[in-house]
């Protein structure tokens, strides 16, 4: 019996000190657990720190990628303004370039216009000669002089010679001349005059040379609104008027 009750009291230590090493296998395991990955809230803590990380590293990409897009966007943006800035530019300098082009062609075509070769007469009876637009036609030529005009008649030059008879001096000669005609412009030196008026819508200019036997007149008449022209052309008669032989009859 005494055995038995020993046996059986062995038997409990045993037990126990099988449960007690077991209890503190789990104690020490659990406070290993717990000192390696630590609390509930520790965990949950960290998994917080660990996505709060990770979502800002995603909002740092994404505000990269969004830069660089943003960058990319506006360098070819600059880029379609440079090419269609550059475009125009050119448009415009082209336009420049044709309208300077065409200005400088009506210019060169209004110079072609402008300028006027000269023919040379001469008259045998009278012995006088002068220079005229080679653009104006002879009309009605007689041995005294010619009428010569362009072909729509606006533009005429007379020059004829003829005998002074009755002895008329350049004053009695002007004063006639000017007497009842108001005149655009008038002026007299020694044996000849210059005279010039409106008549109508042309401007008439004349010049006379009256000799001791002879005269020798210019009568040029032209349209009023091409005076700066025509002004070239009155230059060009008067330079060119030679009337060397008015001391003698014809």
């Amino acid at each position: 019996m005494k055995n038995s009750l020993k046996a059986l009291i062995s038997l409990s230590v045993v037990v126990l000190l099988i449960i007690i090493v077991v209890i503190y296998t789990m104690v020490s395991a659990t406070q290993t657990l717990v000192n390696t990955t630590g609390t509930a809230e520790q965990v949950a803590d960290k998994r917080i720190t660990d996505a709060k990380i990770l979502a800002d590293k995603k909002i740092v990409d994404a505000k990269i990628l969004a830069d660089k897009k943003i960058s990319e966007a506006k360098a070819i943006e600059i880029k379609k303004i440079s090419e269609a800035k550059a475009i125009e530019i050119k448009k415009i300098s082209d336009e420049k370039a044709v309208e300077t082009k065409k200005m400088i062609d009506e210019k060169s075509q209004s110079d072609q216009s402008n300028k006027i070769e000269y023919k040379s007469y001469s008259n045998k009876k009278f012995l006088y000669s002068i220079k005229y637009p080679n653009n104006l036609k002879i009309e009605n030529s007689t041995s005294n002089g010619n009428v010569i005009q362009s072909d729509d008649g606006k533009v005429s030059l007379q020059i004829y010679g003829s005998n002074n008879a009755v002895g008329d001096t350049s004053d009695s000669v002007y004063n006639k001349a000017i007497k009842d005609i108001n005149m655009y412009y008038k002026a007299h030196s020694g044996d000849w005059f210059v005279i010039s008026y409106f008549e109508g819508d042309q401007i008439v200019y004349q010049k006379k040379v009256v000799g001791k036997a002879s005269n020798n007149t210019f009568i040029f008449k032209f349209p009023a609104n091409e005076k700066d022209k025509y002004n070239k052309v009155v230059d060009t008669l008067e330079k060119s008027f030679k009337t060397p032989s008015t001391d003698k009859s014809h």
